[in-house]
């Protein structure tokens, strides 16, 4: 076997060498690999978990007054979005920069009061 990819070690259960990786340890630990592994799993499954907590709606601070709707927080919390007014033809463009919907959902009013 190539020398820098594996080593001998012995295994006291089987008493006898056998060949491991070279990143293996004697003494039944864990390779230094499983440690990381298992390390960056976690992280990455906790980075997942808390996306969906900074989700928001954003109207895009560069688009012209007329197509940016007003983004507020209804009473129960969920985020409520007062779209524009409808031009003529009952069309109505609003921009956004971020538009993540969250699990409680999101209110889009098209009223001139608040919903």
């Amino acid at each position: 076997m190539n020398k820098h990819l594996h080593r001998i070690v012995f295994n006291a259960a089987r008493g006898t060498r056998m060949v491991v990786q070279e990143t293996a340890r004697s003494c039944g630990k864990a390779g230094s690999g499983a440690i990381g592994a298992v390390l960056s799993v976690a992280a990455l499954a906790g980075a997942l978990m808390s996306a969906p907590l900074h989700a928001q709606i954003v109207a895009d601070p560069g688009a012209p007054g007329r197509q940016r709707p007003t983004v507020l927080a209804a009473p129960n919390g969920v985020p409520l979005v007062n779209i524009q007014t409808p031009s003529a033809a009952g069309v109505s463009r609003n921009t956004y920069s971020q538009f993540d919907v969250q699990r409680n959902g999101v209110v889009l009013n098209n009223s001139r009061t608040n919903a």
